[in-house]
């Protein structure tokens, strides 16, 4: 009994005396939803939201009333007298107090921004507008962590099935070993054969460790990707050597256009910029402020006596700061104008990707068949050169080639399977199709 028909018996005796679940399997889905419980990615981006958010919350502080408490003392060496002037404007030789030696005072005190000419509601609006716009940049990234998870997985597969590749190229190899070797004994090839053969299974080996690390490698690439460990929880279902949806977007490019975030993003960002040019306009504007105050004094602690109370309205207006408000305007404009062209440069980048994603699908996915007619005659030569060979009508080197050419073929299809998921992913996220992450609409 050869290696590959011991392996296989052996998994069947584990399958039928262990059964998996559906959920230990790991599919791309299951991958998805772990990613979205466990990626430090996401949640990141929504904490950049939520600061976001308290940044909105520290501006608007500003046009409610602010109240504050306070507690004073104040201690002197002797109270401040004056001198009694009699009827006459003389002195009396006699002093009055003008205030305590020490004084206590509590007081309430009210500050409240009654009209900034538009600074603070251009700020909120600003603040409001930014949010936004991280939201959006947040739905990108959910889209990027999705992309980044299905490639990760499908690397995986496409590792896994090169190993199955390699591994059974091997067992050709070591069956055609043990047919050279008896044909030795037997005097009918030379001992070269044997050692060429030999040389051939060492490399079979070889190729066996190398795509055995690149598993290794997969498994944590994806759990990198998910952001848990998968490896030793879950069982990958076999690999794909063929692809069931066969279809192409017909305009991904007006797709992209409407559903990518950054474009978003980045208006957000521009109309954010405008506001906050209005708001530093806003600054040479009057101000109109609320100033109140309650308070008692007396000459022992805690004051309870002596209240008083003041209520004030100012208005200031600056007419001139330096230039400060004008330049901060002219930043903010610039900024709104450097947005225009990020916008512009951004949409020319991804019709270039989407460009790229669908030829790249398209071609995948015509490899496929080339490379499943090139496996099914790849395995016709090399049983030919092996029944050739069994009946010393061909040479060693005929099977060894037709071998190579088999693992080639092979591979080649693993790859066009693969590219063909890899190809469909990075054109779904190039368009910014998801499920999950979504725009949302202002209504």
């Amino acid at each position: 009994m050869n290696m590959r028909k011991l392996s296989m018996l052996v998994l069947c005796l584990c399958l039928f005396s262990s059964p998996l679940s559906a959920e230990d399997f790991l599919t791309v889905e299951k991958a998805l939803e772990l990613a979205y419980d466990n990626n430090p990615v996401l949640m990141a981006s929504l904490s950049k939201e939520e600061q976001a958010r308290q940044q909105i919350a520290q501006v608007r502080a500003s046009r409610l009333p602010q109240l504050g408490v306070s507690l004073a003392g104040q201690f002197s060496k002797d109270a401040t007298t004056y001198a009694v002037l009699g009827p006459t404007g003389v002195p009396t030789g006699n002093v009055a107090a003008a205030g305590w030696q020490n004084a206590f005072q509590a007081a309430l005190s009210l500050n409240w921004l009654l009209y900034s000419s538009g600074t603070v509601p251009n700020a909120i609006k600003a603040k409001e507008l930014a949010l936004k716009g991280v939201q959006a940049q947040s739905v990108r990234t959910g889209q990027a962590v999705e992309n980044g998870v299905r490639k990760a997985y499908y690397s995986l597969q496409r590792a896994r099935a090169k190993l199955l590749v390699a591994q059974e190229a091997l067992d050709l190899a070591k069956e055609h070993l043990s047919q050279v070797e008896s044909f030795y004994r037997y005097g009918v090839v030379a001992k070269n054969q044997v050692l060429r053969v030999q040389v051939d299974v060492s490399d079979g080996k070889l190729n066996v460790i190398k795509a055995e690390n690149a598993v290794e490698v997969g498994w944590s690439a994806l759990e990198r990707a998910v952001g848990t460990a998968l490896k030793d929880r879950y069982t990958l279902p076999e690999s794909e050597t063929s692809v069931s949806d066969r279809t192409v977007p017909e305009d991904p490019l007006s797709a992209a256009m409407i559903y990518r975030p950054e474009l978003v993003a980045l208006e957000y960002s521009r109309q954010s910029a405008l506001s906050m040019a209005k708001s530093a306009a806003g600054t040479r504007g009057p101000q109109i402020g609320l100033q109140g105050q309650l308070k008692e004094v007396d000459n022992s602690f805690f004051p309870s006596d002596n209240d008083d109370w003041t209520v004030s309205i100012s208005a200031t207006w600056t007419f001139f700061d330096g230039g400060e408000s004008l330049a901060k305007e002219r930043e903010a404009k610039a900024a709104a104008q450097e947005l225009v062209h990020s916008i512009e440069d951004l949409k020319k980048q991804i019709s270039m990707e989407i460009s790229s994603g669908k030829l790249n699908l398209e071609s995948a996915l015509q490899r496929i068949e080339v490379a499943r007619d090139q496996v099914a005659s790849a395995e016709e030569d090399y049983r030919m050169a092996l029944k050739r060979y069994t009946a010393n009508v061909g040479t060693n080197i005929d099977v060894l080639d037709a071998r190579v050419s088999l693992s080639n073929a092979k591979t080649q299809l693993v790859d066009a399977v693969y590219d063909t998921y890899t190809a469909r992913s990075d054109l779904e996220y190039a368009v910014g199709s998801s499920g999950k992450f979504i725009l949302k609409s202002d209504s």
